[in-house]
């Protein structure tokens, strides 16, 4: 059966649960998903050498994604996932391959809407003041409300967008079904132009988690910075990476149990 076959339509109530029941998944594997979100942070550290550590982190995310993913499968269907699954996709010689692809996919698609920010940009502004802008963080404001949108900027917001939604079912279809690249892309596109209602949903109580996360750790970190010397600095970048990591998780939780409505995926 065709993946495109296998796509349901859900309503927007049922959108709106799936922050909620990855909450639950969290809850009852809390303890191997410490251990894995450890490991995934750790991974993550190559991000801080320049390029190479990024755009090789960029290219392996589907696969770690794809890991964490089958951890709450397992969690699923009442499984106690070790840290090693995150790196379960590498040993799925035909998923592996797809998910490198989508990882080359997501770094083109960066390359394209950053070229058509850069272009629209260009005709709003010249290169000196840009530069002024950035070197002068109190005229930012005010240089961000003289840009005014155009065909670029539209552009590029819409291949961020159709990258996103191209992505997002085609991670778990590989992983889950060894769907081959292209099906798998057009798949979660499909999918989810056909439950944009429910998307919707998903996006508010999103927006929610998000805001809420961004409060806890202003108010953390403004706790934290209290302490005198280099350790609360040192102690606030930590819990930010920590509150990251643990907001990226439960984010790919709701991905798990949007996938599992929309294409009928059960772990048992």
């Amino acid at each position: 059966m065709r993946p495109d076959d296998r796509i349901r339509t859900v309503s927007f109530a049922r959108g709106l649960t799936w922050l909620f029941n990855a909450s639950s998944l969290l809850r009852a594997g809390a303890q191997s998903l410490v251990g894995i979100g450890a490991l995934w942070l750790m991974i993550s550290m190559l991000a801080i050498i320049p390029l190479i550590g990024q755009v090789t982190l960029a290219v392996i995310t589907p696969l770690l994604t794809g890991g964490i993913l089958i951890a709450f499968d397992q969690i699923s269907a009442n499984g106690r996932p070790t840290p090693g699954i995150l790196l379960a996709a590498w040993s799925r010689p035909k998923a592996k391959v797809v998910l490198l692809l989508l990882g080359v996919w997501t770094i083109i698609g960066a390359m394209v809407a950053f070229s058509l920010l850069a272009s629209w940009l260009g005709t709003q502004v010249t290169e000196q003041e840009l530069t002024a802008a950035l070197e002068a963080p109190e005229n930012l404001g005010a240089f961000i409300e003289r840009l005014q949108g155009g065909p670029g900027l539209y552009a590029a917001i819409g291949v961020v967008i159709a990258g996103l939604m191209g992505l997002y079912f085609a991670t778990p279809l590989v992983v889950f079904g060894e769907v081959a690249l292209w099906p798998a892309v057009r798949a979660s596109f499909k999918a989810i132009v056909m439950n944009l209602l429910a998307f919707l949903a998903f996006i508010l109580t999103m927006i929610m988690l998000v805001v809420g996360f961004g409060l806890a750790v202003v108010s953390i970190v403004g706790v934290l910075t209290q302490i005198p010397g280099p350790l609360g600095v040192m102690l606030s970048q930590v819990i930010i990476l920590v509150l990251s990591m643990a907001l990226q998780i439960t984010l790919a939780g709701a991905q798990y149990v949007a996938f599992c409505d929309i294409f009928g995926w059960s772990a048992k």
